[in-house]
């Protein structure tokens, strides 16, 4: 049996504190490879400037999850890609590339 895979949904902006939660105590328990964010909807405001927030999730890059935010979204929302940090992967949609991760064997989750 494969090792169990995270795929953390975040879509609201609100909903932050509870994804770092999760975020953080995964990345405790060294299992930070294993983890998926994918950020869209209102979430993609928190992603912008340096932050405590921002400073936790690069952390949490650093010892190897994966960060990855909708195109779309910062189209619908006037975000300039180039205000998001480089260690976030834009990807073209965000529900059909949250299918290809739940098929992979990521377990979804939405705080």
């Amino acid at each position: 049996m494969s090792e169990p895979k995270y795929l953390l949904h975040v879509t609201e902006a609100d909903k932050w504190p509870r994804v770092l939660s999760n975020l953080g105590n995964l990345t405790a328990l060294g299992l930070a490879s294993r983890i998926r964010v994918m950020i869209n909807g209102t979430a993609i405001y928190v992603i912008q400037g340096d932050n405590d927030w921002t400073q936790a999730m690069q952390q949490a890059s650093e010892a190897g999850a994966i960060f990855e935010v909708c195109e779309k979204s910062l189209i619908n929302h006037g975000i300039d890609f180039n205000s998001i940090p480089n260690w976030i992967t834009p990807i073209w949609a965000a529900v059909p590339v949250i299918a290809e991760h739940v098929a992979e064997g990521y377990t979804y989750i939405k705080p």
